[in-house]
């Protein structure tokens, strides 16, 4: 731990000379981030729990968030404009808080009534969030650092997921759900507060919704859509379909889920800061890696299909933890050092990259419910293999 908090300090403090990234990464990776370790992978466990178990409706749930997300996106850039990236932050705190609060109210008995103010505020965390992150990280690091940049923030994303998960097991095992969900909220509030001192950028959304869809099949932007698209695929297996799977192969036991996800987690972490500064080197240090971490990370999945207990779940995990790092490094770093060279346009690529992306989940979570209507959950593991190796295509946007 004590290695950790001394090379963040130096990348925090030396490496990056933007006080503006500082504030943005301690407000989003150190505040927030603690509260999304302890969330994790339990609230996905939740609705699956609450529903009665049946995959198909925590499926059709977040299909549903990413598709309504996917088409609204561009008039909610627009309306962001009047916001500036600041506010539009502090609001989707707002919303991520009333997120879990309804959850901390939601049980068996309610739980179909609240699903829809449920994806309301999901859908309308993600479009004042998401976006304006996106941009401030973008414009905040800068070109021979944002290797290091993304490395960190997956780095610290791993050291909170050291402690939180195995907290977060333990909180629900000997108190239930609704003490997790409530110091989850105080501590959103918190991020929401401090999304305020997060320096003004100047973005703004220029295109209409039919010049950013022609733009997104445009020869130019096409391998970033791919790209993104194939990320979207992927995410809802790591996400959803992944917790759902360990919490019926560990029998529903929370705190030994919880345990798991802390070992593996806690192995990655210096990898990940030492991967994001070999990414800042050679021009070709990114694209090599990616494509290196993304078969192994493809082979992961399918190993994945195959555990069968606790101990298998455990060096699987940690084979997939690594090759994740040397793949989601470089792909991160590769969209951000794009982003940045757009200029003007930064705002108009990152909503192309999350329209990409939203399209991409919302069409692996139809699949993964129709596909388990007929075979197990953990067959629908081949879509994250497929999807890890498509993320090379973004290759091409560096080559062409």
């Amino acid at each position: 731990m004590e290695r950790f908090v001394v090379v963040a300090r130096r990348y925090l403090f030396m490496q990056s000379s933007s006080m503006a990234f500082v504030k943005l990464f301690v407000t989003k990776r150190l505040i927030h981030g603690a509260a999304t370790a302890l969330l994790g992978v339990f609230v996905p466990i939740f609705l699956y729990v609450t529903t009665g178990e049946n995959f198909y409706v925590v499926g059709t749930f977040f299909a549903v968030v990413s598709l309504a997300y996917f088409l609204v996106l561009v008039p909610a850039a627009q309306i962001m404009n009047r916001f500036g990236t600041r506010v539009s932050l502090v609001i989707a705190g707002i919303f991520n808080v009333s997120f879990y609060v309804i959850l901390y109210f939601a049980d068996e008995t309610n739980i179909w009534m609240l699903l829809g103010p449920l994806s309301g505020a999901l859908l309308l965390l993600r479009l004042f969030h998401w976006v304006p992150y996106h941009v401030d990280f973008a414009t905040f690091t800068k070109d021979g650092q944002r290797g290091k940049s993304v490395g960190l923030t997956y780095a610290t994303i791993a050291f909170m997921g050291i402690i939180g998960p195995i907290l977060a097991g333990y909180i629900i095992k000997n108190s239930g759900y609704d003490v997790l969900f409530a110091i989850s909220v105080i501590l959103l509030g918190a991020a929401a507060v401090s999304y305020a001192f997060v320096p003004k950028t100047h973005e703004k959304f220029t295109w209409t919704y039919g010049e950013t869809l022609r733009r997104m099949w445009s020869p130019e932007y096409r391998p970033m859509v791919y790209g993104s698209f194939a990320n979207g695929l992927e995410i809802p297996i790591t996400l959803i379909a992944w917790p759902i799977f360990l919490y019926e192969i560990l029998d529903g036991n929370v705190f030994e889920i919880g345990a798991v996800s802390t070992l593996v987690t806690a192995i990655t972490i210096l990898l990940q800061l030492v991967l994001g500064k070999y990414l800042d080197g050679a021009k070709s240090a990114k694209q090599k890696t990616l494509r290196v971490g993304s078969t192994l990370y493809a082979i992961g999945w399918i190993i994945k299909i195959f555990v069968l207990s606790a101990a298998q779940v455990f060096f699987v995990g940690l084979y997939h933890n690594i090759t994740k790092v040397f793949t989601k490094t470089p792909f991160d770093t590769i969209l951000y050092d794009m982003s940045a060279d757009q200029g003007r346009y930064v705002d108009e690529f990152t909503v192309m990259r999350e329209m990409s992306n939203h399209l991409g989940r919302a069409v692996s979570l139809a699949l993964i419910v129709l596909m388990t209507l007929f075979i197990p959950l953990k067959w629908t593991f081949v879509i994250g293999a497929g999807a890890a190796l498509l993320l090379n295509v973004v290759y091409k946007a560096i080559h062409d």
